[in-house]
């Protein structure tokens, strides 16, 4: 059993050098189109991107058909992911399919522990920035 669809890119926030040699947040709204790629708080938290990263997973959430997938030893589950950027400057493309599936399977039972997959060499699309996920399901799941 295979499932396609589609996610695009989320708009976040740009960033710009303040004259201080800080990064922060260009005000007003988000316009910047990405592919949030995997993140996790480390010995120095960067909250901003904590929660991008956040947003990027109800994101893809937010665009994914309903499923009731679980992965189990028996089981398991592929997500395949192919990366369409916007330019070059991007994440890397096992990162955003490391939130994909965090997305999909880190609160359902068994978790993640179980899937496994594919991501293509990073595309470009300026135009529509998205992520392309195939989810291929052992036999008799839906």
């Amino acid at each position: 059993m295979n499932i396609t669809f589609s996610v695009p890119a989320l708009l976040c926030h740009r960033k710009a050098r303040s004259l201080d040699g800080k990064t922060r947040k260009v005000p007003g709204p988000p316009t910047l189109p990405k592919l949030v790629g995997y993140y996790t708080n480390g010995k120095s938290p960067n909250f901003d991107r904590a929660r991008e990263y956040a947003a990027w997973k109800a994101h893809v959430q937010a665009h994914t058909p309903p499923l009731v997938l679980h992965a189990t030893k028996a089981r398991p589950v592929r997500v395949d992911v192919t990366c369409y950027f916007p330019n070059g400057a991007h994440a890397d493309p096992e990162n955003v399919r490391k939130g994909v599936v965090d997305a999909l399977f880190k609160h359902r039972s068994g978790g993640d522990k179980y899937v496994y997959g594919y991501h293509h060499h990073p595309l470009y699309d300026p135009g529509n920035p998205r992520v392309e996920v195939v989810i291929t399901a052992a036999g008799g799941q839906s």
